[in-house]
């Protein structure tokens, strides 16, 4: 059965987003599509922030030095085929995203599959279970020479933990996901350590103690290797540089001096270090230095500390718990200039909204809270009983809809303030849409 690209759309999108846990459904299905996880190499992603836009920079890299390499992300800011990329090299980036023909065709593809799995399992596989399926097809019939995989929640029972990775790629771990994976960041580290398979690299950033012990002994347990950031590579240089950041990255393989990327925030300093030892590991060689500068050239990370306009200045950012608020608070005393600046603020509401809200409001002069158009989005009337006083700044101001909260936030700011929408990607991508349309 031959499905139409608003069919396949529906078809998904009417299992709903929850999670299930369990690995015997997706598993089941790779089954009888004859396994394509294992037909490339793979880099496999855990982490409570960075994982995209390291993702992204490995996958960049990857397909610099030759190596046409396919990439699966979640969550997507506009359409879900933007979870779906493959990236090669010649004379310069080429980057494909699945497109909606393609999409329709290969959930049509599934659904034979699909249907047998749930009458034999008497259970229904989720959305997810089912882009990472289709990630995984499409990517073996294209024969990627690898594939750079970021787990959508957790590791142990994320539907993409079926990868043989030769690379487990650990972004910073703290909390996130709390009923799921717990309110430590012990307890959601238990979890994504466990992406790391028998005899592969886990490259790691650098952890708290707790968490950094628990991927050591993960290590020692299934035969692997650990490379950590500042204990085996560094960022000996992170400098302000004009629309991004100049980094010097050593590892024990070379030394990456005066590095551009085009990302805001000193935190992307990190997501870089560690794209550059996860691509060393895979490749098991040092980088080529202007190779790894053409392709840090074309890295964009949509939806993170993305500038969309000018005068005034608005920024896109999907902080969505408190660790990533706080590296989006650093960012903008450190990385733009503006008069002041107009927040416009739309958290889901199983999220650490309290937390959330006391990181940004204060690096705020005018606070504007709103609804995305997404079942899990808190109401805005809840947001303004969680937010902190401060100090000479007036009360939150509540707008229903997001749209109209971005227009309330441009048509108070004069051209040299600065508007910033963040508290999830799903309000990012909403307003990204609008303002882009």
């Amino acid at each position: 059965m031959a499905l139409s690209y608003p069919e396949a759309k529906a078809f998904l999108e009417s299992r709903g987003f929850g999670i299930t846990p369990g690995l015997a459904r997706i598993e089941a299905l790779l089954k009888l599509l004859s396994d394509p996880h294992l037909n490339f190499p793979t880099i496999h992603l855990a982490g409570t922030n960075g994982k995209t836009s390291t993702a992204r920079m490995i996958t960049t890299i990857l397909a610099a030095h030759g190596l046409g390499t396919g990439l699966y992300t979640s969550p997507h800011l506009h359409g879900v085929e933007e979870r779906f990329v493959l990236a090669g090299w010649d004379d310069g980036l080429s980057r494909q995203q699945m497109s909606p023909d393609e999409f329709a065709a290969n959930v049509s593809y599934l659904l034979p599959f699909t249907e047998l799995v749930e009458s034999d399992l008497g259970e229904a596989l989720t959305y997810f279970e089912l882009t990472t399926a289709m990630a995984f097809e499409w990517m073996s019939e294209r024969s990627v020479a690898a594939g750079v995989i970021e787990t959508g929640l957790g590791g142990r029972w994320d539907a993409t933990n079926l990868v043989h990775s030769t690379v487990a790629v650990l972004t910073p771990v703290d909390v996130d996901h709390s009923a799921y994976l717990g309110t430590t960041p012990k307890a959601n580290a238990a979890e994504k350590v466990d992406i790391l398979k028998e005899g592969a690299t886990a490259v790691s950033a650098a952890q708290p103690p707790e968490v950094l012990q628990l991927l050591t002994a993960k290590a020692q347990a299934v035969g692997a290797s650990t490379v950590v950031l500042g204990r085996d590579y560094f960022v000996d240089s992170n400098e302000t540089a004009v629309g991004g950041r100049a980094v010097t990255v050593r590892t024990g393989r070379a030394n990456y001096e005066d590095l551009y990327l085009p990302l805001h925030g000193a935190h992307q300093a990190t997501n870089l270090a560690v794209s550059l030892a996860a691509a060393e590991a895979f490749l098991d060689r040092a980088l080529d230095f202007d190779l790894l500068q053409a392709a840090l050239s074309t890295v964009t990370s949509p939806g993170r500390l993305e500038v969309v306009s000018r005068r005034p200045l608005v920024v896109l950012d999907g902080a969505h718990n408190p660790h990533a608020a706080a590296a989006l608070r650093r960012t903008l005393a450190s990385d733009f200039l503006f008069k002041n600046l107009t927040m416009v603020l739309s958290i889901f509401e199983d999220k650490d909204i309290t937390g959330v809200l006391a990181e940004l409001v204060p690096a705020a002069d005018r606070v504007i809270l709103t609804q995305a158009g997404n079942p899990r989005a808190a109401e805005p009337r809840v947001l303004a009983s969680a937010a902190p006083q401060v100090a000479g700044q007036d009360p939150p101001e509540v707008v229903e809809r997001l749209e109209d909260a971005v227009d309330r936030a441009l048509q108070i700011s004069d051209e040299d303030d600065m508007v910033l929408v963040t508290g999830s990607l799903h309000a990012v991508g909403e307003a990204r849409q609008y303002l882009l349309r």
